[in-house]
């Protein structure tokens, strides 16, 4: 077993990862200044969070499945580099539309990087090791996407415009996505033994008999509607009703993320 491979892989699918939520995130604790700047009101910045979920989740459907049929290098590579780009052409909105649209296609991009790295994380993980390695992996988007995210926003407004701090986070993700052509593999195929028949193909349908799919949908959809909403909308309302400055909305804000830092770690880890 390629242990090195192993814990080189996991690492950067987990900091690519932690990346997807950064630059899905940054905008949270950047809206307050958004909305003064671009004259937009809550339900703008509602949208602008929702466009993006809905267009990951419809792309996360498709481009993993893409990636079991083309490999998961053509899918991988491409979406950080895309997403991390996208990141920073946020900072060029202008309005609501055209931020919005920005958003929209760089869901497509995360929704693709995001279930093609976790089964990237399974290709190379040994089998003794598959709920600590995702947990690793997964770990990273509440640390850096609601942890750090506030945090980092926050300060940099000190120094630069909301529309700065988009290129700034930007970069990382281009950085990563290099290393990542160099290092992740394509998983080995095996051939079937002597005498066996191929393992027939899977239908879409059988997903969906299995209750603990269901299960875990269900349960995704009740915890990812708590802590998104709350992500979206806690910045303006520590910053407008509770009148804290930025930087100490940005540290009460990241509270999430740590907690959730923690359990994504220490639970898959358990199980």
């Amino acid at each position: 077993w390629d242990t090195s491979y192993e814990w080189k892989a996991v690492t950067l699918l987990g900091l690519g990862f932690g990346l997807v939520g950064l630059d899905r995130w940054i905008i949270a604790p950047l809206l307050p200044s958004i909305i003064k700047d671009l004259g937009l009101n809550y339900q703008d910045a509602g949208n602008i969070i929702g466009i993006l979920g809905l267009s990951w989740g419809v792309f996360a459907i498709l481009m993993g499945g893409m990636s079991d049929k083309i490999g998961r290098r053509k899918v991988l590579i491409p979406a950080i580099i895309g997403f991390s780009l996208l990141s920073g052409v946020s900072g060029m909105a202008t309005s609501l539309l055209s931020l919005m649209a920005i958003r929209a296609v760089m869901g497509f991009t995360e929704g693709s990087f995001c279930p093609t790295s976790f089964a990237a994380t399974n290709d190379a993980s040994h089998p003794k090791r598959l709920g600590i390695n995702q947990g690793l992996q997964q770990c990273g988007f509440a640390l850096f996407g609601l942890g750090l995210a506030p945090i980092i926003a926050t300060q940099l407004l000190k120094f630069v415009s909301w529309r700065w701090v988009f290129v700034t986070v930007a970069v990382p993700g281009l950085i990563l996505g290099i290393l990542m052509y160099f290092v992740i593999r394509e998983p080995v195929k095996r051939a079937s033994p002597a005498g066996h028949a191929p393992v027939p193909k899977g239908k879409w349908a059988e997903i969906f008999k299995s209750r603990n799919i269901l299960l875990s949908m269900f349960a995704l959809f009740c915890a990812m509607t708590g802590v998104f909403v709350l992500s979206a909308m806690l910045p303006s309302y520590l910053t407008d009703y509770l009148k804290l400055t930025p930087e100490r909305m940005g540290f009460v804000a990241s509270a999430v993320g740590f907690g959730g830092f923690v359990g994504q770690f220490a639970l898959p880890g358990l199980s």
